[in-house]
């Protein structure tokens, strides 16, 4: 094997031997690799921290294996380098910075006299220790440990730093003996695995979070990324300077906004604040009350319809008098909400948070995008900024993007990596496959299109809420089906997989994975917001590949959420709208599993299609 190899796409640069190699060589590898994990040229510091630092930490790796630019979350972060021993692993966030630093908040420093701000590299280096320690499946193979080593400026702070070649030396002796080929594959081709959810990890560690909820989140191997921590700083620095601001932040699917409105939430509470968490989706609001328990009050909903007399907290019947003047209102799942929701929430609280993904609309009354958030604040005269959290943490960027061609251009380019990824044509296989994983002990779900059958909230076990199994009833009254589906791939499977219908206890003991996952599956409503290891998808003939298109087939649909403005009535009237609406669904099931996701299509021709681009 060649003494400098680059790994996956490019990334990471594993040096096995560093006292026999060119650190210019190293250099130019390092360069490529990012070039062709990136697409792109690294900017100018990068290249500059590189050339500074790569020759000193190969001096003093001698011949302990290094790793240089580990990509984690996707490749939304990197580790700068790893030195390998046999037992041992050592983490080495290097900064090669010029000049002096002063701290700016909790996690940020800042340089004078350029002003530049950027994240405190011990918040960095606690953030990949505890990753590795806890998240990676190296973790029960080494034991990581992790320093700073910085060149060129002066720092101090709370955690292992180191200024010199030889002590840094001495430090990657203390490892014992250099590992090899096989201590490197342990971490190059190992995986991060999320034992708990978040919401599992919240409910464990409550009393933490409630003290300091950023280093408890990092501790938990749940750091935060840069963007998603300047958000949480910016937004508490409001808060403390008694500002009346709104913060509109934009985030794909996957990208933590959910980890980012519940730090927020933790951090606004264990200051004193008063603040409220809010969803529209009652199925994660009832999940997520039921795993914060005694605070699990303040956790509201910011609409709640005509069912709930409009008195949530973004409608025109919320109780003020009880609550008074908040200081923080989240809105997490904002693009759900109405222009009037979005009014009326500008005058609830002093600080104002909407956490939004746009392609995440599911009913044609949504109104939850950028311009109408922009356009409330201006018009009430509030100060706003806009963030972005524009790539998935949970799922690779890649796999994002895949999904999002197929369903926009009906391209499937199976180049992803990092996400195990499965079409079938026999139903019966995919469970058995997915029941595997779950006596491995993996987190399973189950999800589906909202066809064929609507689902019934006052009999569980009714034909109406049988929705993989034979036959399908499409419309169920006085205690008999009157109308079934001409949907026949079931019969003789012996399935019967039902909806999941009580918001309040069914949901929530679903998703924290103390129901069979297997027994029961998910709308798209039950699924957005939640995430487990390995996914089946239910592919419908909602959506269908027709004459070199994708056609909408409303004959199908069973979703009347929304009366007028349902995604049935919808598809009635104007097909193009119910295709949008559907290109965001197909994006929140396929993109619910952070580990795999296996499909299987209702409708054969489409199946053959998408097949088409694999085999």
């Amino acid at each position: 094997m060649a003494n400098v190899v680059s790994f996956d796409r490019g990334l990471p640069v594993v040096v096995y031997e560093p006292y026999c190699v060119s650190p210019d060589e190293v250099f130019n590898m390092v360069r490529k690799g990012y070039i062709e994990y990136y697409g792109e040229k690294p900017d100018w510091d990068l290249l500059f921290s590189w050339k500074t630092t790569i020759p000193t930490i190969l001096r003093a790796a001698d011949n302990y294996p290094v790793i240089i630019e580990y990509p984690i979350l996707g490749g939304l972060e990197r580790v700068d380098y790893i030195i390998v021993g046999k037992k041992k692993a050592l983490i080495i966030e290097a900064k090669s910075w010029i000049g002096e630093y002063r701290r700016v908040g909790r996690y940020f420093i800042c340089s004078d006299p350029l002003g530049l701000t950027r994240l405190d590299p011990c918040y960095q280096l606690e953030n990949y220790v505890a990753k590795f320690k806890y998240l990676h499946s190296a973790g029960s193979k080494l034991d990581f440990q992790g320093l700073v080593f910085t060149y060129g400026f002066k720092y101090v702070n709370g955690c292992y730093i180191v200024k010199d070649q030889d002590r840094l030396t001495r430090i990657i002796n203390s490892l014992g003996n250099p590992g090899g080929y096989i201590e490197v594959d342990y971490i190059v081709n190992g995986r991060f695995q999320i034992s708990k959810t978040l919401v599992e990890y919240i409910r464990d560690n409550k009393e933490k979070l409630l003290e300091n909820a950023i280093k408890a989140l990092v501790g938990g191997g749940y750091g935060l990324t840069e963007k998603q921590l300047l958000i949480v700083e910016k937004v508490l620095e409001s808060l403390e300077n008694g500002e009346d601001k709104a913060y509109i932040i934009r985030g794909v699917s996957g990208s933590g906004k959910t980890l980012v409105a519940l730090t927020l939430f933790f951090e606004a509470l264990s200051k004193g604040y008063r603040v409220l968490l809010t969803y529209k989706n009652n199925r994660l609001l009832n999940t997520l009350r039921r795993a914060l328990g005694k605070i699990s009050g303040f956790i509201l909903f910011y609409s709640t319809g005509p069912q709930g007399r409009y008195r949530g907290v973004a409608e025109r019947n919320f109780p003020v008098d009880k609550y008074g003047k908040l200081d923080l209102v989240i809105y997490d799942e904002a693009q759900r909400m109405t222009r009037e929701n979005i009014e009326l929430s500008m005058i609830r609280s002093r600080v104002k948070i909407y956490l939004y993904d746009d392609e995440q609309v599911l009913i044609g009354y949504e109104e939850g995008i950028c311009e109408n958030f922009t356009k409330a604040a201006g018009e009430q005269g509030i100060k706003y900024s806009l963030y972005e959290l524009p790539k998935p943490v949970r799922i690779p960027e890649s796999y994002l993007e895949t999904i999002r061609n197929l369903l926009t251009r009906g391209v499937f380019e199976p180049g992803f990596k990092g996400i195990d990824f499965r079409i079938y044509d026999d139903i019966v296989e995919m469970i058995n496959d997915l029941r595997k994983k779950y006596r491995e002990g993996y987190r399973i779900a189950l999800v589906a299109s909202f066809t064929e059958t609507p689902g019934n909230k006052e009999n569980r076990r009714a034909p109406d809420n049988l929705r993989i199994g034979y036959p399908l009833c499409m419309k169920y009254r006085g205690g008999r089906c009157i109308k079934y589906s001409d949907l026949d791939i079931y019969r003789d499977t012996g399935l019967e997989i039902y909806w999941l219908m009580d918001e309040k206890e069914e949901y929530p003991r679903y998703w924290m994975g103390l129901l069979d996952p297997l027994k029961y599956c998910a709308s798209v409503y039950g699924a957005q917001g939640f995430e487990a290891e390995y996914v089946g998808v239910i592919w419908g003939r909602d959506l269908v590949w027709r004459n070199s298109r994708w056609e909408v087939n409303p004959d199908v649909i069973t979703d009347y959420v929304g009366g007028k403005d349902s995604l049935k009535q919808i598809a009635r009237r104007d097909k193009n709208r119910a295709y949008k609406l559907l290109v965001n669904r197909y994006i929140i099931l396929l993109t619910r599993g952070t580990k795999g996701t296996y499909v299987f299509f209702e409708d054969n021709e489409t199946r053959e299609y998408i097949k088409s681009f694999i085999w």
